[in-house]
């Protein structure tokens, strides 16, 4: 369950001593008089430092403990309704909440809502995260879970580079984008092989703001273009102009293949384990005697259900 946090900057208790002379709108007895302002000054230099502090304090005080790999994830022990234990988080990204729990609603008004006002329109199963549409899908098997699509962030980076290819400098010297790829790469391509003229100093510059937009796409759950950025990513150095041409295509297929969705599925996989062979990984022909995994000593106790990790090993890793 997510919400917004109503005028958050506004909540918190400033740090600084910023004043005000008083206009008539504080009325004609408080005129030319100075006034202390106590709360975060909205676009102030320590706005945000204060919000973040205010809030830490705050959920500290509900009992919620700092995710020490994360600083934004606090975490409660809780108990399910089938007496099994776990933990509840609530993700904070300045005054957006994110509750995971089994009475995540509960937890968003009664907990953190005891301290900050939430926008009850914005109440409700998250429907945007980091740009892109969450929602909640149901699997031929009946299994119901969350699917993310970053189709609109893709479409309007789409939209920038065309209006940058569009100019009239760049057509005049011969920049078009491809008409419709149905590949990231010219199937031939190698990039390693490439040797057409190195780019301006300027088009560097966007080369290099271009690998960094579709990163993030990356990151956003396009994964089929995964091995392409990487290709083109190793040219950040040197570009040329045969690079800057296999990013456009990259572009091109994104405008047909946007439409993507990333589906979280919580089954566990059927994995037949008698097709593994058993190795014994506590000692080694190197000498590592009882091979064993070091814990953290301040490592939260681990609750709910436990999982088994698979890896697949080769001469290579």
């Amino acid at each position: 369950c997510a919400a917004d946090i109503r005028n958050a900057y506004l909540q918190a208790p400033s740090s600084c001593k910023d004043y005000i002379i008083c206009g008539q709108e504080f009325g004609l007895e408080n005129v030319g008089k100075v006034a202390l302002i106590h709360r975060a000054l909205y676009g102030g230099k320590t706005a945000g430092k204060d919000f973040r502090n205010h809030l830490r304090s705050c959920m500290r005080h509900l009992g919620f403990t700092l995710c020490l790999a994360d600083p934004d994830v606090w975490m409660h022990p809780a108990k399910h309704s089938n007496g099994s234990d776990y933990y509840e988080y609530i993700l904070l990204y300045t005054d957006d909440a994110l509750v995971i729990s089994e009475n995540a609603e509960h937890t968003l008004r009664y907990d953190l809502g005891r301290y900050f006002e939430l926008k009850e329109e914005s109440i409700g199963p998250p429907k945007i995260y980091l740009g892109g549409h969450c929602r909640k899908v149901q699997l031929d098997k009946g299994v119901e879970c969350w699917a993310y699509s970053s189709s609109q962030h893709c479409q309007a980076a789409v939209r920038n580079v065309e209006e940058y290819i569009n100019k009239p400098e760049m057509l005049s010297k011969g920049w078009k984008m491809p008409h419709r790829a149905n590949t990231p790469l010219r199937t031939s391509y190698r990039p390693e092989l490439d040797i057409t003229p190195e780019l301006s100093p300027i088009l560097l510059a966007y080369y290099q703001s271009l690998i960094g937009i579709l990163r993030w796409i990356v990151e956003l759950g396009l994964v089929d273009i995964c091995l392409e950025v990487s290709m083109m990513s190793s040219h950040l150095a040197l570009p040329r102009v045969g690079h800057l041409q296999q990013l456009l295509q990259i572009f091109s297929y994104l405008k047909v293949y946007h439409n993507a969705e990333l589906v979280f599925d919580p089954s566990d996989p059927c994995i037949d384990m008698n097709k593994f062979e058993r190795k014994d990984w506590t000692s080694s022909e190197f000498s590592h005697v009882e091979g064993k995994e070091e814990l953290p000593p301040n490592m939260p106790e681990p609750r709910g259900l436990g999982f088994v990790m698979s890896a697949k090993v080769d001469a290579d890793h």
